[in-house]
């Protein structure tokens, strides 16, 4: 297996290290990438050096940032997405248009194009979730459907739990809530947030037989710092643990499904 030289950080960016590992992917591996005042260079280093070949970077104006990352990106071989998530936008979809038509005008009269558009829109943020559960997935099935229905050319990922196996009544059905999405998405990102290989599996099995059996694109999702528990990210266990984990995880998967991290700040500050 090819070794690869990875450089990572701590919390304060201006220390920096350098460690080999032998992180490799057949399968495509991306990255979030929340706060495009980050170091670009040294991100993008840190994306090369790790395998990455996907990066969602959220940048809602599509400034000179999304500019200069996507003609950097370009010399590594690396696809970039614009990265968006508001939980309001299920409930008004104005905003998100507009900045649906930003991109299509940006793609239009640029060089260097972005490969599509990931939308992180979680209804389960909603203080009310709990008591309108139905009503805030149903809104969540029409968005993703209204988005292939009005922009069937631009290619849609979403990130949804590995939890949404609620009924819904859409279009003349009734099936489990993560269909519909993995039905109208180009592609669906399952928040496995575990710390091990088997259970980031495990929680995500229904989703991978459908999207297996329906010839979709699913990929897995990893965290790598959360407050809800030791189980939910791999913060406390590091970065080499995680790497040997999404090594075995790959193997349980087809080659055409991908792996993700959340987030490329986060994850560069892992400990070995």
């Amino acid at each position: 297996m090819m070794l690869l030289v990875i450089t990572s950080c701590n919390t304060n960016d201006n220390i920096k290290t350098t460690k080999i590992c032998d992180f490799t992917f057949k399968n495509k591996l991306g990255t979030w990438f929340w706060d495009k005042d980050l170091d670009i260079d040294y991100y993008l280093e840190f994306a090369k050096d790790n395998n990455v070949n996907e990066i969602y970077f959220c940048d809602y104006s599509i400034s000179n940032k999304t500019k200069e990352l996507l003609e950097k990106a370009y010399n590594y071989d690396i696809d970039i997405y614009l990265l968006l998530g508001e939980k309001e936008w299920i409930l008004d979809r104005e905003g998100l248009d507009v900045i649906i038509n930003r991109y299509i005008e940006f793609q239009n009269n640029n060089t260097y194009k972005l490969k599509g558009i990931h939308l992180d829109i979680e209804p389960h943020q909603f203080n009310d979730f709990s008591s309108n559960r139905y009503d805030y997935l149903y809104k969540l099935v029409d968005l993703v459907y209204t988005n292939k229905k009005l922009y069937n050319d631009i290619y849609f990922s979403y990130d949804i739990p590995f939890w949404l196996d609620d009924i819904i009544e859409y279009d003349n059905k009734n099936m489990e809530c993560y269909k519909y999405i993995i039905n109208y998405a180009s592609s669906v990102f399952i928040m496995s947030y575990r710390d091990t290989a088997s259970s980031m599996y495990d929680v995500s099995k229904e989703e991978i037989i459908y999207a297996k059996e329906n010839n979709k694109i699913l990929y897995l999702a990893a965290e790598t710092y959360s407050t809800e528990g030791d189980n939910v990210s791999y913060y406390e266990e590091g970065n080499n643990y995680m790497k040997n984990e999404l090594e075995s995880l790959k193997k349980m998967l087809p080659l055409s499904f991908g792996i993700a991290i959340h987030n490329i700040k986060s994850w560069a500050n892992l400990k070995d």
